[in-house]
C-alpha cells in the first residue's frame, strides 16, 4: 500500500458535515465546544486503518493495536504484525499490550475514587496517610501532602524503590516503605516525572484496603468499567503478551525477553490489557463515569481525577510530540492537543509504547500501542485520527508530512544503530589487564539487592533479580562492564584492591559489595 492509498481514503474528510452533537455529556460541557466537523466513523475507521496497516507493512513497528473511540462507543479497534517475530505470533484481539507508565492513569483514579468516599483526602499530609513510614531526615514530610506524590511535585529521589520495583523486583514490595527513608531531596523545586509518587500512593491503597491495590483496583475500577481483560500480572498470560523488539542496521526486528514478573508489576508501570479494555477506559472517562449507558463511576470521582494539581515547570516538559501539557492531576497529564483540552497518559518500557488519551468535549479517544521501532508513531497515529474528527481540511497533509519526517528517522536509527554496533564490537577488542574471573561474584547492597556476574568460557553474564543478559567490556582501563534494563545501557563500574576478584562494584553512584571475594 502506498501513501497515496492513504490520500484517496483520507480525502473523503473533505465531504464532512457540521453537526451538533447529541451524545452524552462529557466531563467539559459540550455546549462550551460548539458545533464540530464529523466525518462518518468508517471514514476514520478506514483512514486509521490503511495508516496503521502502512506503517507495520514499511516496518516501522513489528506491531500496532490502534482503537479509537467516539461518543460513548468503539468504532475501531484492530492490531497489525506480530506479537512476536521471531516465533511468527500475530497479534489478534486476544492480544496483551504492556501499558507501561499508563498504569498510573488506574492508580491516580483509584486515589480519586477513595477520596470520593470520604477514605481520605487528597491534600492530606502524607504522614497522616502513612504514619508508621521512615522519611529521609532532610525530607520534610510533614510539609508534604498525597497531592504531591501524585503531581510529582514531592522533590525526593526515589532511586531505591524504583528500581525494585520496576525493573529488579529485588526487594519485595513488603519492604518498599521502610526504603522510604533513602529518598533524599532533590535540589529543585520543579516538577520531576517519575515512578515513586505512584509507588507511594499504592502503599496508602494498602493501608486503607485490607486486599491490597492489586485487588482493590480489580475489583473497584476495572470491574465496574467492563475490563475483564486488563492484569497486574504476568504469569499464565506469557504466550499473549506482545513482546519488545530490537531492530538492526538492516532494519529487520529481533523479539526481546519481556522481563517484566508478577513482582515488577508496579503501581505506577504494572499492568497488561487488550486494546477493548483500554478503549473502555477511554470511554468511562471522558463520559464522566458512564458507560454502556449506566453509570459506573461517580462524576466528582472523574472530575478530581482530571483536576489539575500541578503545572508543568520546565520548558521541555510543556510539550510532548504534538500535544500541549499543562500539567498533572490524579494519575493524568492534563493539556491540549491544537487548543482542544486533552487527558493523557502515555508509557514506555524497553522498545514498548504506550498512548492513551481522549478530548474530553469532543468526546474522541485513542489507543495507540507498539511494540517496537519508532514510539513517535504512536502519536502521530492518535493526532491524524483527531484531526479527521475535527474536519481539519489538512488533516492528510500533516499526516503525509509526519511520516516523511518519521521515515527520515527510521534511516537515521538505522545507520546509528550500524555505527553502535561497531563501536561495541571495537570495546570488545580491548585488552584487558585481569582475567574475566576477576570481575565474577555476587555483589550486594541491602537496598538494591544482589547481582551476579558470571563467566562463562570468554563471555560473561549478569543476573540481578528478574533481570539477565549478557554483560560486555565498556571501558577496560577503567575496569568497567556494560549491561542493559529495559533497553537502557548500564555501566558497573568494578574496584580492585590488588591481584584477585574485585572487592566492590558501582552503579550509578551505589556501592555494592561483593559478599564472598574469591583469595
Amino acid at each position: 500500500m502506498t501513501v497515496c492509498a492513504v490520500t484517496a481514503i483520507a480525502g473523503c474528510a473533505a465531504s464532512a458535515r457540521a453537526k451538533l452533537d447529541a451524545g452524552t455529556q462529557s466531563t467539559v460541557a459540550r455546549g462550551e465546544a460548539g458545533p464540530r466537523m464529523d466525518p462518518d466513523a468508517a471514514i476514520i475507521t478506514r483512514s486509521v486503518d490503511s495508516l496503521t496497516a502502512l506503517a507495520v507493512a514499511e516496518g516501522l513497528a513489528p506491531a500496532l493495536g490502534v482503537a479509537i473511540t467516539m461518543d460513548g462507543r468503539t468504532i475501531y479497534a484492530k492490531s497489525h504484525g506480530s506479537a512476536d517475530v521471531t516465533n511468527s505470533v500475530p497479534v489478534d484481539d486476544r492480544t496483551l499490550w504492556y501499558v507501561a507508565s499508563t498504569s498510573k492513569s488506574f492508580t491516580g483514579f483509584g486515589i480519586a475514587l477513595l477520596a470520593e468516599r470520604g477514605a481520605l483526602r487528597i491534600d492530606a499530609p502524607i504522614t497522616t496517610l502513612l504514619p508508621n513510614a521512615r522519611w529521609h531526615a532532610a525530607a520534610r514530610p510533614e510539609s508534604l501532602t498525597l497531592a504531591h506524590f501524585l503531581s510529582h511535585t514531592h522533590r525526593l529521589n526515589d532511586n531505591a524503590v524504583v528500581m525494585s520495583a520496576a525493573f529488579t523486583g529485588a526487594i519485595p514490595e513488603s519492604r518498599w516503605p521502610e526504603l522510604i527513608a533513602l529518598a533524599g531531596p532533590q535540589p529543585t523545586n520543579d516538577l520531576i516525572y517519575g515512578n515513586f509518587g505512584y509507588n507511594v500512593a499504592a502503599m496508602v491503597i494498602d493501608r486503607l484496603r485490607p486486599e491490597g491495590w492489586k485487588r482493590f483496583l480489580e475489583q473497584e475500577v476495572f470491574r465496574p468499567a467492563g475490563m475483564r481483560e486488563t492484569y497486574a500480572r504476568v504469569s499464565g498470560l506469557e504466550r499473549r503478551i506482545a513482546k519488545p523488539h530490537n531492530f538492526g542496521a538492516d532494519g529487520k526486528y529481533t523479539t526481546q525477553p519481556f522481563f517484566k514478573t508478577d513482582a515488577t508489576m508496579n503501581s505506577a508501570g504494572g499492568h497488561v490489557a487488550t486494546l477493548g479494555d483500554l478503549a473502555r477506559w477511554t470511554i468511562v472517562q471522558m463520559d464522566s463515569g458512564v458507560i454502556d449507558g449506566r453509570r459506573v463511576f461517580p462524576a466528582g470521582a472523574i472530575a478530581t481525577s482530571h483536576r489539575l494539581i500541578a503545572r508543568q515547570t520546565r520548558e521541555q516538559a510543556k510539550r510532548f510530540a504534538f500535544f500541549d501539557r499543562e500539567g498533572w492531576g490524579a494519575g493524568w497529564d492534563v493539556g491540549a492537543y491544537e487548543g482542544e483540552p486533552m487527558v493523557s497518559r502515555f508509557g514506555s518500557y524497553s522498545t514498548t509504547r504506550s498512548h492513551l488519551s481522549f478530548l474530553p468535549r469532543r468526546r474522541i479517544g485513542a489507543v495507540v500501542m507498539s511494540s517496537g521501532g519508532l514510539s513517535a508513531l504512536t502519536d502521530i497515529i492518535a493526532a491524524y485520527a483527531y484531526d479527521l474528527e475535527a474536519g481539519r481540511p489538512d488533516a492528510q497533509a500533516r499526516v503525509a508530512e509526519r511520516m516523511a519526517d518519521l521515515r527520515r528517522q527510521w534511516a537515521g536509527a538505522r545507520q546509528r544503530a550500524a555505527v553502535q554496533d561497531s563501536v561495541r564490537a571495537a570495546r570488545q577488542r580491548q585488552p584487558l589487564d585481569r582475567p574475566l574471573t576477576d570481575f565474577a561474584g555476587t555483589y550486594e547492597e541491602p537496598s538494591y539487592g544482589r547481582v551476579e556476574f558470571t563467566v562463562d568460557g570468554n563471555r560473561i553474564a549478569f543476573r540481578w533479580g528478574t533481570l539477565y543478559g549478557p554483560a560486555e567490556i565498556f571501558d577496560a582501563a577503567q575496569h568497567q562492564l556494560r549491561f542493559e534494563i529495559a533497553g537502557s545501557g548500564n555501566i558497573a563500574t568494578f574496584n580492585f584492591a590488588g591481584p584477585g576478584p574485585a572487592q566492590s562494584l558501582e552503579w550509578q553512584g551505589v556501592r555494592f559489595l561483593q559478599l564472598t571475594p574469591r583469595r
